[in-house]
């Protein structure tokens, strides 16, 4: 306790120094009078005693000083004191502040706001219980280069019965069956919306070991009724969707309408919970229709698993693969089993990834490669703020000179100039993190789709610690080198004389190689952008097979509790009939699939006088399109064979399909396919009573499905007007010679009447859903483009910075060739050259790094190679441009120098 005591009062005597120093005045008074007193009875005058005993005091001062040493805290003082002085030189050097700060802010800022990136999107764990179980079933088709699809529902069943690493097994669908395409009509209140939906089964919710806010999940009994027409008429909301749309009121027990039927709503969900990183708002039970329930080739169920404690994800697939060795003998068939030998086009296997990763999908390397360059900026940042430290301790030097010729220690000036790079870096940091968090905020606004998990994507503590170490990281790696180099350099300055010597060349040569690294690193940077730069440039300018100029497109959804599949066809015919009647529409068409982005679907289809590799009349097709109205003629496909569909169709009693050219190339091959004869799986795909056969009337133009970058599938096209059926969920597509916006009224308008409860959604031109399909490498290469555009920036600032360095070091050289009779040219060549000189070591430096660095790009590049030799010799030439402007500038300066001047004043 006495100790305690002891430090409480040292504390309140460092925090409250004015009570401390008048108790010290008094005590010091009464000592000193005391003193006095004694001397006068010792015989001496009283002018004489009180001049004693100051002297044996030693002073007032240096007493009080003692004194508040020994009662104090002085550490704390000398810090108080260093802060001080550290804002007081700061402020007397506002450009070198300010440029610092910029400089800091930028760097730090943008390391916080990709590190915010890294961190929600890869880093941080899944908002599941131990997440790290949590493990992704799909199957694959390697022969078709199909990834990441949906297994049929008896593949679904059989590995929840035969597997032995999983605790628990679920599946979950966000199409098809009772549901459409992931997005349902809602009713809340008399407001219409439509809002993001997944099916799910009991055993799926088991799976994630999440827990209802209120209420209570769905039963067994609940998901596994796979009868009639329709799914039970339940729903569960998620916690967002309550807050939004219901105001948190009470609705479990209720009735709201989904899909124009009414639902009770057995729970809600808790606050964050999803799927897949679908942003679901309700959660619905599990439905498939009968018929694709019996169908293996049928892929519909997307299935999560979660491993049992101590069973590894890799002793999981090990036991997964062992299991497709022999599938078919285990479960008693031989038709469209997994395998584990695929060699032919229907043939797949199941494939098992964590959770995580499923969801992240390809957008680690993508995020990885923003990382490291930022990290990149932030190495040039350094170089430079080294630069500019340098350049302002030259400005200080005189002063640290004088200070260590009166006295002052090699740690004080340390410790004085690390306060400064402490609070400079500080400022700096939280500068940066206020540039990251408006960053990360303008990104999720421009494109809350251009990255998974965005959500997660936060400025948190882990956040937070990272900008703290950058700050303390450059105020201490770059300030410690630079004080010591400066402090290492007082006695050979006061040697000198003045500010050149040796030590003067010597520091123009680390200034001259850190320049030389920031042209190398801005190289590296500026080649990979410009490799991506072309990427999209390629990805732009690919042929999707339709002319995507004057189209807009919009979805809606007809409910499927109110309407059959004949009364939906004639729906959607008078919506496509009042279209063609609209000003400024020049054909209209509706189809189920939207170019050049979506899920295949994989479906077995029977084809007449074929026999696959397996010996069986059938080949797996990747895209079944669903079509009513002018399609061809609307999409702008051409027919390279045969016809189109036409409207005389409909009266005819044999039934006909289109075909693309990869499906008629890989069925019959140099043979002609018009009049040949195809059995669509109509009763898998959309739920038809029967599947009849159907005759090849033409060969459509390949059209891209599967996305921009990758070549096109096998295709056929299915005309719903002659069956007279239609999905609920379509897409209407107009060719027009107005944009969306000046269609909106009219389109809602035309669809009200024949609806009124069902809203369109997503009404955009083509070129927006084009420009969507490759909105990820678009937005990987306009932020590395602007990083890159950054690094330029601050290597051309820290070229002249450089030189303007080298022309104020050699000033009295330069002044004296000009006296002697130097040209202002050979001048401004004298300091280009060195310069240019230096540009040239960095560029060959930082070609050579991108030669390795870009050969990790190669996934991320389309149609250009990493070692494209048109885009090194489009940076070569910018860097030489900038390079050359930032070293002609100090050049002129030089060579405006008087010389008369310069010799009188040096």
């Amino acid at each position: 306790m006495r100790i305690l005591r002891e430090w409480i009062h040292r504390l309140l005597a460092t925090l409250l120094p004015g009570r401390s120093n008048d108790d010290l005045e008094e005590e010091l008074r009464l000592h000193l009078e005391l003193a006095a007193e004694d001397g006068r009875r010792r015989g001496l005058s009283s002018a004489d005693s009180a001049r004693a005993a100051r002297l044996k005091a030693g002073g007032a001062s240096q007493a009080m000083d003692a004194v508040r040493d020994q009662r104090g805290l002085p550490w704390v003082d000398d810090l108080a004191r260093d802060v001080r002085h550290g804002f007081r030189t700061l402020g007397h050097t506002p450009m070198f502040t300010a440029i610092a700060l910029l400089t800091l802010a930028l760097g730090i800022g943008a390391n916080a706001a990709i590190f915010t990136i890294v961190n929600g999107v890869i880093l941080r764990p899944l908002g599941y219980p131990t997440p790290e179980q949590l493990m992704y079933l799909t199957a694959e088709f390697p022969t078709r280069g199909l990834t990441r699809n949906a297994v049929s529902v008896p593949e679904y069943m059989e590995f929840r019965q035969i597997n032995q690493s999983f605790a628990a097994v679920g599946a979950y669908t966000t199409g098809g069956g009772g549901y459409t395409t992931g997005e349902v009509n809602l009713t809340a209140g008399d407001r219409p919306l439509r809002v993001r939906s997944v099916s799910v089964d009991a055993y799926l919710l088991n799976t994630l070991g999440v827990q209802p806010a209120l209420g209570r999940f769905f039963s067994e009994q609940e998901t596994a009724r796979w009868s009639g027409t329709l799914a039970p008429p339940i729903a569960i909301l998620s916690h967002e969707l309550w807050q939004t749309a219901f105001g948190g009121q009470p609705v479990v027990g209720k009735t709201v309408e989904v899909e124009g039927r009414a639902h009770e709503i057995l729970g809600i969900m808790p606050p964050g919970a999803d799927v897949m990183d679908n942003r679901t708002q309700i959660w619905l039970p599990l439905w498939v229709h009968p018929n694709a329930a019996r169908q293996r080739g049928s892929h519909v169920l997307y299935v999560i698993a979660r491993l049992k404690d101590g069973v590894t994800a890799e002793a999981a697939q090990t036991e997964l693969n062992s299991l497709l060795n022999n599938w078919g003998e285990r479960v008693g068939t031989k038709d469209h089993v997994p395998t584990n030998g695929p060699v032919r086009p229907a043939d797949h296997i199941l494939q098992l990834r964590p959770l995580q990763d499923a969801i992240v999908g390809n957008a680690t390397r993508s995020i990885w490669v923003l990382q490291a360059a930022v990290g990149f900026v932030l190495l040039i940042v350094c170089a430079n703020l080294a630069n500019l430290v340098m350049a302002h301790a030259e400005s200080r030097r005189r002063e640290f000179v004088v200070r260590a010729a009166l006295g002052a220690s090699r740690g004080r000036l340390l410790r004085q100039t690390m306060t400064e790079g402490v609070l400079l870096s500080g400022a700096g940091g939280m500068l940066g993190l206020c540039l990251a968090y408006a960053a990360v905020q303008a990104l999720i606004r421009a494109d809350p789709n251009s990255m998974p998990r965005i959500s997660d994507v936060v400025i948190d503590v882990p956040v937070l610690l990272v900008a703290l170490g950058l700050s303390t990281g450059t105020a201490l790696l770059f300030g410690l080198a630079l004080v010591g180099h400066r402090v290492s350099g007082l006695v050979t300055a006061l040697k000198e004389g003045g500010e050149r010597g040796a030590s003067g060349a010597g520091r123009y040569h680390i200034r001259r190689t850190l320049m030389m690294g920031e042209v190398a690193l801005a190289v590296m940077l500026v080649i990979s952008a410009g490799l991506l730069i072309r990427t999209v440039y390629n990805l732009t300018s690919v042929d999707a097979g339709f002319d995507r100029s004057r189209l807009v497109t919009f979805s809606m959804t007809l409910p499927m509790a109110t309407s059959e599949p004949d009364t939906r066809a004639q729906a959607y015919q008078r919506v496509l009939e009042r279209l063609r009647a609209a000003p400024g529409v020049q054909g209209t068409t509706v189809m189920s699939g939207l170019p050049p982005n979506r899920p295949p679907d994989a479906i077995a289809t029977r084809i007449e006088n074929y026999t696959a590799a397996d010996g069986r009349p059938v080949e797996v097709i990747d895209y079944y399109q669903f079509v009513m109205g002018d399609y061809f003629e609307t999409m702008g496909i051409p027919i390279v064979a045969g016809r189109g569909f036409e409207r005389t169709d409909i009266a005819s009693q044999g039934k006909m399909v289109v075909v693309n050219e990869t499906l008629a190339n890989r069925i019959w091959k140099g043979q002609n396919p018009i009049g040949q004869r195809l059995r669509p799986n109509l009763s898998g795909a959309i739920g038809a009573s029967d599947n009849p056969w159907h005759t090849v009337i033409g060969v459509a133009k390949d059209v891209k499905q599967r996305g921009i970058e990758h070549s096109a599938g096998t295709e056929l096209y299915v005309s719903l007007n002659q069956h007279g059926i239609s999905p609920a969920t379509m897409n209407v597509v107009l060719r027009t010679t107005l944009p969306p916006a000046a269609l909106s009224g009219t389109l809602e308008r035309l669809v009200r009447e024949v609806d009124p409860a069902v809203p369109i959604v997503r009404l955009r031109d083509m070129e927006s859903v084009f420009a969507e399909s490759i909105r990820r490498p678009r937005l990987l290469a306009q932020l590395l483009g602007t990083f890159a555009g950054l690094a330029l920036l601050l290597a051309a600032v820290g070229t002249y910075g450089v030189l303007s360095y080298m022309v104020t070091q050699r000033r009295r050289e330069i002044g004296i060739r000009m006296a002697l009779g130097a040209a202002r040219s050979s001048v401004i060549a004298l300091v280009m050259k060195q310069g240019i000189q230096a540009t040239i070591v960095g560029v060959i430096v930082g070609l050579a790094g991108a030669f390795g660095v870009n050969r990790l790009m190669t996934s991320l590049l389309f149609g250009v190679q990493p070692t494209d030799a048109a885009t090194m010799a489009a940076v070569i030439a910018t860097i030489t441009i900038v390079a050359t402007i930032a070293c002609w500038l100090p050049a002129w300066r030089a060579s405006q120098l008087d010389p008369n001047v310069v010799l009188r004043t040096d």
